[in-house]
């Protein structure tokens, strides 16, 4: 997988210019949380490999360096078939947590992911690291928006007959819990200029944001076809947040579900949802599963069996 990071870089980590699951830190880079860095990562024999496409001394600050990185991943999906999903996670993650759940969403879907790493862990699951991770989030917008500028445009290269027949590929964008704190801060800055439209789907997991209001922001989202958000009240990470910090939780409010470009789909009460935050990579239930496989493969989740739509919720539902 390829990974963009504005985490600071554990340069003592690497050994003939490849790292391990420590390659990188829970802080953002030195020279600010603007600066990003790419690397590929693989999983080899149980232990990770990262090797830095540039090297450290030749990154400046807001530059995405590297056609060549992109222009491979482009080449790797048209090869291989696969479709891709370009994955923000959320709070208390360390860059090993990163890679494993990466991994997961991979093999549980089928697809390839492209990494967006920020520093989220800034010392544990308490409510100090997580006002800490949240200034971190908004800090990193402007990272984000560099990152899908660059890879807006090195994806539509070439632009000829050839490589538009040859290029079947689907691109998702998903963020996930506090990853949504991050997305809404950049949607509602001057820097949003529609990048997401570059993504068949929109996918806002488990959204630790706030429910009121969030159809101000979530209808300026731009996607090249749908935008979906998921809810399970008993989500028991967004009752954490909610119990402790603000007002509900879009990812776990199933109430004024009013953003008029998004579908919503409420797994609460599904079999074996229970308290899941996790729902894209956790053991819950095939629906749950075939409704992410879609998503994320760029189709239509509201044409998943086993859910049916309720018009006075405005949502999917079993």
């Amino acid at each position: 997988m390829l990974i963009i990071t504005n985490r600071n870089i554990n340069k003592s980590n690497f050994k003939n210019g490849v790292g391990d699951h420590n390659a990188f830190g829970d802080y953002a880079n030195a020279k600010g949380p603007n600066e990003v860095r790419l690397a590929h990562a693989d999983k080899v024999e149980g232990v990770w490999q990262v090797r830095l496409v540039t090297e450290p001394s030749k990154i400046t600050e807001n530059n995405i360096p590297s056609k060549k990185a992109f222009a491979e991943v482009r080449e790797r999906l048209t090869s291989s078939g696969k479709n891709c999903v370009f994955f923000v996670h959320g709070f208390n993650q360390s860059f090993y947590k990163n890679l494993e759940k990466s991994l997961a969403l991979e093999k549980e879907h089928g697809v390839e992911v492209v990494v967006f790493s920020w520093p989220s862990n800034p010392g544990g699951f308490k409510t100090k690291e997580y006002r800490s991770a949240k200034r971190n989030a908004q800090a990193s917008v402007g990272a984000l928006d560099a990152t899908l500028e660059k890879l807006g445009h090195y994806m539509k290269e070439p632009f000829n007959k050839e490589a538009l027949e040859a290029c079947d590929i689907k691109f998702t964008f998903m963020t996930y819990s506090l990853g949504n704190f991050l997305f809404q801060n950049y949607v509602i800055n001057a820097l949003y200029e529609a990048e997401t439209r570059m993504f068949d789907n929109v996918v806002l997991c488990q959204a630790d944001v706030d429910n009121a209001g969030h159809q101000h922001w979530v209808n300026n989202i731009e996607a090249g076809k749908r935008v979906y958000i998921t809810i399970n009240e008993n989500d028991w990470v967004l009752k954490w947040s909610d119990a402790n910090f603000q007002k509900d939780r879009l990812g776990r409010t199933a109430r004024n579900l009013v953003a008029s470009n998004a579908f919503y789909f409420d797994f609460t009460g599904g079999p074996n949802v229970g308290k899941t935050h996790g729902l894209f990579y956790e053991k819950t239930n095939d629906v749950v599963k075939s409704f992410f496989t879609t998503v994320l493969n760029g189709g239509r989740g509201e044409e998943t069996d086993g859910l049916v739509f309720d018009s006075k919720l405005n949502a999917y539902r079993f």
